[in-house]
Parts: structure tokens; C-alpha cells; sequence
């Protein structure tokens, strides 16, 4: 054969080689973007370590691992305003330690801890595999690879049951119907939250509680042979990759002596390991709960509560482990937890705001609110002003002799602006990321919803409250007499 053929026939075969990886390329392409639509959005997981994967690699000073208590109860925001700390909480709901092993060996991948915290509720746990809905929470926000094909491994029954997960036929197709743009930007429609994220979710929920009663002592307890033998293999690593370990316990409305049987036993293992094993059940008044206020419900601390136990936490990781106080770092590795602290202490003030129905009270809120807020006010009736209100009028400028006003006023850092409408009735507008504030004669659309739909036959003075920075409206009512009137 010529020369000429022959690299006629190898430039053939290299074209028809490129063409098949080209091809295959597309394929895998189009496969993630595919799985990246229909994996369900939610924070429990999910959304939770496409959070963690996007963090700087070696950022991460705290890592938190475990159920719904750690993404609950320790405030990355607190940790970070108090004590410097960069942390991020990595969990799942009833998260097992098999979950938290895996989790844990994904982390360090890309992460280098000074301390990992493992929160204990699975020494409770009495099944040996796990339920789907928590499969799903626990293990399908991992990346592809061997700790995830081994997370499965570990959470199901049989071969059936691994291949149907590992190849998410059922949960994915399902979705089809309920698809939306949202699975497409993947933020659940909080990209101020995603983008600055580290794992904690504010539960913004009031109950009363009734402080768990104790008897003198509980005899250790063991826990499920699998949940023990994950434990244990949790320690080793640490162990054996040098990384500090702390076993805490958070507070918990829901305790039980069976719960302290479990955990004691959990102690003595800890013991074997010279790991510290932290029960915060037992400094409920050294943490300052208040069972009538700081729960969301049995088992979680509210956005009170969080508050409180972070900081004493906090305190604990400061006296008992060497961790840098980052705040004063000008390198801006952790510039991402000052936005983190900015954006979940807004979205706190927000719901406090939300949550007031006293007027006087409502009023003093907004004089206190930051310049990153902008409160619009409308009047259309004020048979019923109080003194209270007319007097907030007043020190902004806004008269309030006039029953009926087609004027509108926005108030920020102090200053009021007079709003007229243009020749389309449109006062104010403003677009931020993804979303749109609209002021006009028809009303005030946020996202294209009437924020005043539901209250369209009150009158009164309206007030909307934006909030620039977490770019939402924190809140919206009808001011009629002493009557706070909103959604």
C-alpha cells in the first residue's frame, strides 16, 4: 500500500475517532443538563451541596454533618458574626451515619476541616436501610462517584433497589409534569440565598413547648448494629486523616430518656476515641432557651433559638479547638460569609417585620430598618389615622390631610421621594436579578403578583416594604385605625 493511502486511511480513522468522542461529548452534555433539570430543587440536600461543591476549595474551617438539626439549628451567619468561623452544614433529614460517612468522605475532597461536628440523631434511628424520601435527600445531591454509588449501596434493601436509585428512573421521570423555570435557574427563586449559602435553612416558626423532664439516670443503650458500625467508621477516618471530631447533640423538645439511653452509649464510643461528645440537652439555662419561644416545632430550634444555641456553641468550639477568628482576613476567601451573615440577619428582620401586628410597634420597625430598604406609601383612606401614624407621616414628609392621595411616596435612609405616575400609570419600577418591583395605578406587583390581591377591598394607608439586598419584598400591609391588615 502507497504512503499516501496509508495516511489517507489513519487521517479516515482519526476523522471517524473525533467525530465518535465529539458525539459522545454532546451526549454527556445534554445527559447533565437533563439531570440537572429534573433533580428535584429543595434545600433538604439538594440544593444544599451544589452550595458546598461551589465553595472555595479549603474555605471551610467547620464542617457540620448529620439530620435536619444541624441545617436547622447552627446558624453559619451567627457562627461567623460572633466567632470568625467559616462553617457550612452538609445534611438530609433523618440523615443515618452511613449518609454522614459518605458525606464526610465527599467533603474532604475538596474541603480541609479544623473541626468536623457530627450531629447524633441517628444513633435513634432503628431501621437498617432507609426510607425513599430520605434516600432521595440524603443522596442525590452528591456528585457521581464512588462515595455515592456507596451511599446508595449502604441505603438500600436489595440489587433492585440500588440500580433503580442509581440510575433515578422513577423519582426523575415523574417530574416531567411539574417541570418549571425554576428547576432550570436551580435557586427555588432565591439566587441572593444560593449564591451565598452555607447550608442553613431559618425555620420561621413559633411553638410552645414544654421543657423535657428527665429521670436521675439512663443505663447506655446500643444503638442499631449498622448505625454503630458507620459510626465507628466516622471516627476512624477522622482518626486516621487528622481531623479534629466533635459529637454534639442539639437541643431537642422532643428528648426522651429512650433518646439519653442512646446517646450515652454513643459517649462511651466517643470515649474509646478521645473524641469530645457534647450533649446540649443538659445546658438548656446556660443556653438561655425559652421552650415557649425558641422551638419551631418538637424536635427544631426556631429563628430564635438557632440564635442562641449558635452562640453558645460558638463559645464551646472557641475555648475547646484552635479555629482562626477570619473576620479581619483581606484576602477574600470568606468574603462570601459576610454575605452570608447580611442575608440571613435581612431575611430575619424581615419576618420579624412581617410578624408584628401591633401598630406602634410596626411603626418603630420601620424607622430602624437600614438604608438597604425602601418603604412605599400609598394613601387611600384616613378616616381612622392614629396619632402614631400621622406623627410617622409627618417626620417623612408625607401630609396627611388629604383623604385620598393618587401620589405615592418611597422612603429610604430617611430621605422621601414624591412618586408620580408616567403616562402608562407606572410610579416606580425596579428590576434586581431575577425579579421586578412595579408601583402603579393598578396596584404593586412583585413577580407579576398583586402583593395586595387578598386585601384589594381594605383601605387605608399601604405599606410595602422592599428589601434591596435580599431583593424581596420583606412585607406589605394595610394600616386602617390600630388594624395592621397583609396577606
Amino acid at each position: 500500500m502507497k504512503v499516501k493511502e496509508v495516511l489517507f486511511s489513519v487521517f479516515k480513522s482519526l476523522k471517524n475517532a473525533i467525530r465518535a468522542v465529539a458525539f459522545l461529548l454532546l451526549v454527556a452534555f445534554l445527559i447533565n443538563i437533563w439531570v440537572g433539570w429534573l433533580k428535584p430543587k429543595h434545600f433538604d440536600g439538594n440544593l444544599m451541596m451544589d452550595a458546598f461543591y461551589a465553595q472555595q476549595e479549603n474555605s471551610v474551617d467547620v464542617l457540620v454533618i448529620g439530620s435536619s438539626h444541624t441545617f436547622v439549628d447552627v446558624n453559619t451567619g451567627t457562627l461567623w458574626n460572633e466567632h470568625g468561623i467559616p462553617s457550612f452544614v452538609i445534611g438530609g433529614s433523618l440523615q443515618p451515619f452511613w449518609s454522614s460517612y459518605y458525606y464526610l468522605k465527599e467533603a474532604v475532597k475538596t474541603q480541609t476541616p479544623k473541626l468536623v461536628i457530627l450531629e447524633a440523631l441517628a444513633c435513634n434511628i432503628e431501621e437498617d436501610n432507609t426510607f425513599p424520601g430520605i434516600i432521595f435527600n440524603n443522596v442525590y445531591g452528591m456528585r457521581w462517584g464512588m462515595e455515592k454509588l456507596e451511599s446508595i449501596r449502604a441505603s438500600v434493601f436489595d440489587t433492585d433497589g440500588f440500580v433503580d436509585y442509581a440510575l433515578f428512573f422513577e423519582d426523575y421521570h415523574n417530574r416531567y409534569p411539574e417541570l418549571d423555570m425554576l428547576d432550570i435557574s436551580g435557586d427555588l427563586g432565591d439566587s441572593v440565598r444560593q449564591e451565598y449559602w452555607k447550608g442553613f435553612y431559618d425555620y420561621f416558626l413559633i411553638q410552645d413547648l414544654s421543657e423535657p423532664e428527665f429521670t436521675e439516670e439512663v443505663l447506655p443503650e446500643p444503638m442499631v448494629n449498622k448505625e454503630e458500625y458507620y459510626y465507628r467508621l466516622i471516627l476512624d477516618f477522622c482518626q486516621e486523616n487528622d481531623i479534629p471530631l466533635l459529637i454534639m447533640v442539639s437541643p431537642d423538645g422532643g428528648y426522651t430518656d429512650r433518646a439519653r439511653a442512646h446517646y450515652a452509649y454513643a459517649s462511651e464510643i466517643a470515649d474509646e476515641y478521645g473524641v469530645n461528645f457534647v450533649d446540649f440537652n443538659n445546658y438548656y439555662d446556660e443556653i438561655g432557651l425559652d421552650f415557649s419561644y425558641d422551638f419551631a416545632d418538637l424536635g427544631h430550634l426556631n429563628h430564635f433559638g438557632n440564635r442562641k444555641f449558635t452562640e453558645y456553641l460558638g463559645d464551646y468550639l472557641t475555648e475547646n479547638y484552635d479555629l482562626p477568628d477570619r473576620r479581619n482576613d483581606e484576602s477574600g476567601v470568606y468574603d462570601s460569609w459576610d454575605e452570608n451573615y447580611h442575608y440571613l440577619e435581612n431575611r430575619f428582620d424581615n419576618y420579624v417585620l412581617s410578624d408584628t401586628f401591633d401598630v406602634n410597634k410596626y411603626l418603630g420597625r420601620l424607622v430602624t430598618l437600614s438604608d438597604e430598604y425602601e418603604v412605599f406609601v400609598t394613601i387611600s383612606d384616613l378616616t381612622y389615622i392614629t396619632d402614631e401614624m400621622r406623627t410617622y407621616l409627618g417626620i417623612n414628609g408625607i401630609p396627611s390631610a388629604r383623604p385620598y392621595d393618587e401620589r405615592r411616596w418611597v422612603i429610604r435612609g430617611g430621605n422621601t421621594t414624591i412618586l408620580y405616575p408616567d403616562e402608562n400609570g407606572l410610579y416606580y419600577e425596579e428590576i434586581a436579578g431575577e425579579h421586578h418591583l412595579a408601583i402603579s395605578l393598578n396596584g404593586t406587583f412583585f413577580d407579576d403578583d398583586d402583593v395586595f390581591i387578598e386585601l384589594e377591598n381594605q383601605t387605608g394607608v399601604e405599606i410595602v416594604v422592599y428589601d434591596t439586598y435580599n431583593q424581596t419584598v420583606a412585607d406589605a400591609v394595610v394600616i386602617f385605625g390600630t388594624e395592621v391588615w397583609r396577606l
